[in-house]
C-alpha cells in the first residue's frame, strides 16, 4: 500500500492543535513554506527559518476576539503544536 504524505503549500488550510490550554484543534492557513519563504526575511531576522519541507509558518484562527495568531516552524502531526491535513467533509444524513 502506497502512503501519500501531504506537503503543504502557502494558502493551504490545515488543522492546528494548540500548545496551551485545552489544546483545541483550530483551522489555520499556511503563510509560508520552503518554496515561498523569503530568505532575505530570514537573514534579516524578521521571520524564523523552516527546519524541513514539511514545516510551515501558520496563521491560526480562533473564534475569540483576537481573531488568531502566528505560529512558526510548525511540524506535522496530531500532537499539541503540530499541523495535520484538513479532513474531507462528509455530507450529513
Amino acid at each position: 500500500m502506497e502512503i501519500h504524505i501531504m506537503i503543504p503549500i502557502t494558502g493551504d488550510i490545515v488543522r492546528y492543535r494548540g500548545k496551551i490550554g485545552h489544546q483545541a484543534v483550530r483551522a489555520a492557513i499556511v503563510t509560508a513554506d520552503t518554496r515561498t519563504l523569503d530568505p532575505r526575511g530570514v537573514e534579516a531576522g524578521h521571520v524564523p527559518a523552516l527546519s524541513s519541507d514539511r514545516h510551515v509558518h501558520l496563521w491560526v484562527f480562533t473564534p475569540g476576539d483576537s481573531g488568531g495568531w502566528a505560529e512558526y516552524n510548525v511540524p506535522p502531526g496530531d500532537e499539541p503544536g503540530e499541523w495535520s491535513p484538513q479532513p474531507t467533509a462528509h455530507p450529513a444524513g
